[in-house]
């Protein structure tokens, strides 16, 4: 699983790379609307991904554009100039975000490729750093003459966004963002390189274990131990600069810090008393899942051969029987422009996740299919996409909603289950078992992980030791098994901390639409419609409001995932039902 903020700036945050995990539960209010009003579709580029080269951009030109604005906002008679300056700025940025993006790609394609690395790193800073000069920009022309003029030129929102993001960086940490992007690169690499270990005399590596063989567990443990020292290292390295970030920042902790970074509109105490809640609710009904589904989920599995590639097909028949017609478009968009890679090459990162290339308004979909081989990873993928597609180019401080748009992804994932059949044949009820498994894993292991990085960050003191016994506590306590080596696969502690919450929070509300498309599928797939076009600078909890579904914080919501799972998978296989 991979996730990596959308590179423009700071306080461009989080316009993401989204990843796939799976799923999510809930009951649904009735909607709030039965009319949702068409989509509107931002213009995109007509050029295929191939085409969409990479130049390093002129740096001292926009640098040279950063005083030329400062010194206008201190003269008379300036404002035309002036905020012809800001409009080049932003574009400049834009270009700037969108080199990085391209050049992050083919880092992420092939990850031995220094040169893209080193381009990906240089942008990243500069990002940070020009993102800082925006700041101090615009704090110069509100503290000017020229104040009301530029509020009602880029609106009330566009000054509450800077406001409430310029508090997420300074000068004072430009050092420690670049000391934290060269952690996050060797990572990365650390990740995709293969540990070994002496197995029955050979050397083998994590893929050349049967684990048909019950003695394999001694080397597996050898190796994920090695990688585990590795990476884990670097995370304590991140943990203590990122403590250094939020302290230079005036923050009392990390934690409140990422949250604010990542837009949050619910605390983290919320955030704590839904996970008591998972806890006592969803935990039982997920582990009496496993035990009643495992063993047949196992048998379709190995009944099938269904590649990821194989789902294009049924997606896109899905798309036009039922969906918005903008859905299709961006389905062929991607096709047509070649704007996505499913591959297995060892070189690529281990990861699914969907961006924006931002000066072409174009979605680039990445999933790497010796890890994801599933079509439900293509369907959870795609909602990303459409989100994408729909949003179109952003500007500085745009940002998008975590939350949100994982439901967006699940969303999508849990409606295609009516293909299922199609899909699967006989083996499709085991095949969405497997999915509603997934689904309520990702609720309780989006909770483990959160409480894991929240114990972490109070004590960042915490040695490696410290940290995977913590992790096989926790992992004990909501997965019913401890997995103590294996957390340094989850990409986001490292890249986007605190981003694994969402993936509960968004199931709980994909889970409570398809519990909606149990009696009134209509109405279900109006809820969805409504959620997807929300896109830039949306919140979490209004567009569920807006949508007819529940608060997770404040309803009932947890319990009824629970029980909608335990009528229509536990209960009804009790009663004689397939």
């Amino acid at each position: 699983m991979h996730c990596n903020p959308s590179k423009q700036t700071k306080s461009f945050l989080c316009l993401l790379l989204c990843v796939l995990l799976v799923f999510g539960g809930g009951a649904c209010n009735g909607l709030a609307s039965s009319k949702v009003p068409d989509e509107v579709i931002p213009e995109h580029a007509e050029l295929n991904y191939a085409d969409m080269t990479y130049t390093r951009p002129d740096l001292d030109a926009v640098n040279a554009n950063f005083e030329l604005a400062l010194s206008l906002a201190g003269q008379d008679n300036a404002q035309e100039q002036l905020f012809e300056t800001y409009d080049t700025l932003l574009e400049q940025i834009s270009q700037i975000s969108t080199m990085d993006t391209l050049a992050t790609l083919q880092n992420e394609i092939d990850l031995s490729n220094t040169y893209y690395e080193e381009e990906m790193n240089l942008l990243d800073n500069e990002l940070t750093k020009l993102d800082n000069s925006m700041n101090e920009v615009t704090e110069a022309i509100l503290n000017s003459s020229y104040k009301d003029a530029f509020t009602k030129r880029m609106g009330e929102d566009f000054i509450e966004r800077y406001e409430y993001y310029s508090k997420l960086n300074s000068r004072e940490i430009e050092s420690l963002s670049e000391q934290e992007n060269a952690l996050v690169t060797e990572y990365k690499k650390l990740l995709a390189k293969e540990y070994t270990t002496v197995y029955n005399g050979e050397e083998v590596t994590i893929n050349d274990l049967d684990f048909n063989d019950p003695n394999v567990i001694t080397p597996y443990f050898e190796i994920y131990m090695q990688k585990n020292a590795a990476c884990a290292d670097i995370y304590l390295q991140l943990v203590k600069i990122r403590t250094q970030i939020a302290d230079t920042l005036g923050y009392d902790s990390y934690i409140d810090y990422a949250y604010d970074y990542l837009g949050r509109d619910f605390s983290k105490e919320e955030a704590a008393k839904f996970c008591e809640m998972v806890k006592e609710y969803i935990v039982p009904v997920a582990d009496s899942m496993s035990s009643r589904y495992d063993a047949k989920i196992a048998a379709a599995q190995a009944n099938h051969s269904v590649s990821l590639e194989d789902g294009l097909p049924f997606l896109k028949s899905a798309l036009e029987k039922e969906f918005p017609a903008a859905m299709s478009e961006a389905l062929q968009y991607m096709l047509d422009r070649g704007l996505y890679i499913f591959d297995d090459d060892p070189n690529m990162m281990p990861a699914g996740f969907t961006t924006l290339i931002n000066d072409y308004s174009a979605p680039f979909l990445f999933i790497n299919t010796s890890s994801y081989t599933d079509p439900g990873t293509l369907f959870h993928e795609f909602g990303h996409y459409y989100n994408f597609y729909l949003m179109g180019k952003t500007t500085w401080n745009d940002s998008n909603n975590l939350d949100l748009a994982e439901v967006h992804s699940q969303g999508l994932e849990l409606l295609m289950f009516d293909y299922y059949t199609e899909i699967y044949g006989e083996d499709a009820q085991a095949m969405q078992a497997s999915v509603i498994s997934s689904l309520l894993d990702s609720i309780r292991m989006g909770c483990c992980e959160d409480e894991f990085q929240q114990r972490v960050f109070e004590n960042p003191d915490m040695t490696i030791d410290e940290m995977n016994q913590l992790h096989g506590e926790l992992y004990q306590e909501y997965m019913g098994y401890p997995l103590y080596y294996e957390w340094i696969d989850i990409h986001h502690h490292f890249e986007t901390p605190f981003y694994y919450i969402s993936y509960a929070t968004s199931a709980a509300s994909a889970f409570e639409i398809w519990e909606l498309a149990q009696n009134d599928r209509e109405a279900a797939l109006t809820a969805y419609r409504s959620i997807t076009q929300n896109t830039v600078n949306s919140g979490y909890l209004e567009p569920l409001k807006e949508a007819g579904l529940s608060n997770p914080f404040t309803s009932d919501m947890v319990k009824k995932v629970a029980d909608t799972v335990n009528n229509n998978y536990l209960e009804r296989v009790k009663r004689g039902g397939k």
